[in-house]
């Protein structure tokens, strides 16, 4: 029974290739085709996204379950690191 239900979260295919956010690396859909939910390819859990491609529950269910950085996944730096970057080497001595 248990090898069943491993079995079954292991057949999930990635999204498709019209879904570019980084963050569908961390989704798959389990009959291969889209649906209105996702399943989680670290805990298998559902997680629902809306029809007009918006990520932002996906993004909100990987950064505090599974410690991953939004802004890394975004293709940018932290906006705070850039600045205190940029106020250091202002700085002369």
């Amino acid at each position: 029974m248990a090898e069943q239900v491993v079995a079954d979260k292991l057949k999930l295919s990635d999204a498709p290739k019209k879904l570019k956010s980084k963050v569908w690396q961390y989704f798959g859909f389990r009959d291969g085709s889209p649906t209105d939910k996702a399943k989680c390819k670290l805990c298998f859990t559902d997680v629902a996204y809306a029809e007009s491609g918006s990520t932002t529950n996906l993004m909100q269910h990987v950064k505090p379950k599974h410690n991953v950085d939004l802004a890394r996944l975004r293709g940018r730096t932290s906006a705070t690191t850039e600045v205190a970057s940029q106020k250091s080497n202002s700085i002369s001595v």
